[in-house]
């Protein structure tokens, strides 16, 4: 099958064939989400013809996307978000089978940060435990709250659709406070300005107190948040994948020191949410 990750920037795609096995590596292309639907489909339909001139055989597509979306329909319902926009109200798998010419194409959808959850779950990080709760740190918060190999959407103990983002934390929105701009939010609190972690982090000059301070504050509040839902979930561990898991040395032992379960960074990079949309037919 052909795997497609759908970001703000670019797409990442590869052959996926079962075991699970990316054929030929991950390819990443360009694509201008803020175009006419038209070009953002005729992009989308480049890359797909790209894999199947190396597996013409191929009838299954499988998406990681972004949301809103109607997974099920396969209907973009992205709007106001400087991304997408175009696509809006539209039946992406028909217009994407109409473009090909391949009417008997299947193309199945995830949202993309419950996908690269469930690819760590499946094949990487997460493999060895089988209750868990994952997160994509990044722009947003991402979540998904994976037992037995499948995400779990609904129950006593489960937030709607396993969606923690729109969640409060104190005053504010749980996406408001565990994602880039949170974690800014906890920079400048400690004196540290600035509007890119990757400089503060990387700066020459930069207070290594202050910087400690609040990547560990920014754990902590993390782990205080999940404790709750790590306990009714019984969770056996929590999964960190996304951008922000690249600091992971800074924040981990904070958010390790506030939960009763083991941590676990993400391995699987961009193949993960590549996988965990594969999944969709294994």
């Amino acid at each position: 099958m052909i795997a497609l990750d759908v970001g703000g920037s670019s797409i990442k795609s590869a052959l996926v064939e079962t075991g699970p096995r990316i054929v030929d590596g991950v390819s990443v292309n360009p694509i201008e989400s803020k175009g006419s639907a038209a070009e953002i489909l005729n992009t989308l339909a480049r890359i797909i013809t790209n894999h199947l001139q190396q597996c013409r055989d191929v009838t299954e597509i499988a998406f990681a996307f972004p949301g809103p979306f109607d997974y099920e329909s396969g209907i973009c319902l992205i709007r106001n978000q400087e991304k997408y926009d175009s696509l809006y109200g539209l039946d992406i798998s028909a217009n994407l089978k109409e473009i090909l010419e391949m009417p008997n194409l299947e193309i199945r959808y995830r949202n993309d940060a419950e996908a690269a959850i469930l690819g760590e779950a499946l094949y990487g990080a997460g493999k060895p435990y089988s209750r868990l709760i994952g997160l994509t740190l990044g722009t947003g918060l991402g979540s998904a709250f994976v037992a037995g190999g499948k995400v779990v959407m609904e129950g006593t103990n489960i937030p709607y659709r396993g969606w923690l983002y729109s969640l409060p934390f104190g005053a504010q929105r749980a996406d408001d406070v565990f994602s880039s701009r949170g974690l800014l939010a906890h920079l400048r609190e400690h004196g540290i300005h600035t509007t890119d972690i990757t400089s503060a982090v990387h700066s020459p000059g930069k207070d290594t107190r202050a910087l400690a301070q609040a990547f560990a504050a920014f754990g902590s509040d993390l782990g205080m948040f999940l404790k709750p839902f790590v306990s009714a979930f019984g969770a056996e561990s929590v999964l960190i994948t996304g951008g922000i898991a690249e600091t992971w040395e800074l924040f981990a032992p904070s958010l390790t020191r506030s939960l009763s379960v083991p941590v676990l960074k993400g391995t699987l990079g961009r193949r993960a949410a590549l996988l965990g949309a594969a999944a969709l037919y294994f």
